[in-house]
Order: C-alpha cells, then structure tokens, then sequence
C-alpha cells in the first residue's frame, strides 16, 4: 500500500498543470514534473533555487512581486500571465495562496494551468 506522501506525488506528476510550493525567499520546496518541465529542469533540480535561477530578472521579479502580494493579502489571489518556456511562450492562469509549512510559515503555493491553446 502507498503511503500518502506517495499517492500525493503521483497525483501531482500526473497534472498538466504546474504544482508548486515556495518559501518566504522564493525557493521551492515542492515541484511536480510539469513545474520542472516548463524550466526544462527535473523537479530534483528545481529544489531549492529560484524563479531568477530559469527565467528572465524581468519574469522573475514579476513572480516574486506576485508571491508577495498574495503574502501581504493573506489570502489566494489568481493572476492571468506569460511566461517563456523551452516549449516558446506560454499563457497561464496562475493561483497563488499563502500556505505555513512547519519550519517556513509564510510560504506560498500554486497551480498554474496553461491556457495557451484554450479558445475563448
């Protein structure tokens, strides 16, 4: 029987969309496959660094001053955003919402999902 740490990590490797958990600096914590995929990393690799580790300073100030507003909010707020991937430009709907970890209390979660092809 899986534990429920790995029934987790299953059903987030098997999302389309982009899972992730940073801390009160920005580093991941958590990333699923997707996640790590639009870096064009593993999500092994993503641990621990940054956006400004594989997107532009312009991106990356953008997701950080996001992750601090939805930190200042207190609460999850959805942002509309594109971000060049090694797949070329995607567009996302991104939800942020604040989330305390033992040991990084004022971290931040999302899921993104890739609008890019959706019509409408």
């Amino acid at each position: 029987m899986s534990t429920e740490a790995e029934l987790l990590r299953k059903f987030i490797d098997s999302s389309e969309a982009v899972i992730y958990l940073k801390d009160e600096e920005g580093r991941f914590l958590m990333v699923n496959k997707r996640g790590a995929s639009v870096a064009g990393k593993k999500p092994e690799e993503v641990i621990g660094k940054t956006d400004y580790d594989y997107h532009s300073k312009e991106a990356a100030d953008g997701f950080r001053k996001m992750d601090l507003s939805v930190k200042e909010a207190g609460k999850p707020i959805t942002y509309k955003l594109k971000v060049q991937t090694p797949e070329g430009e995607l567009t996302f709907i991104d939800h942020k919402f604040p989330v305390n970890v033992e040991g990084h209390p004022n971290s931040v979660g999302g899921i993104a999902i890739d609008i890019t092809d959706v019509e409408g």
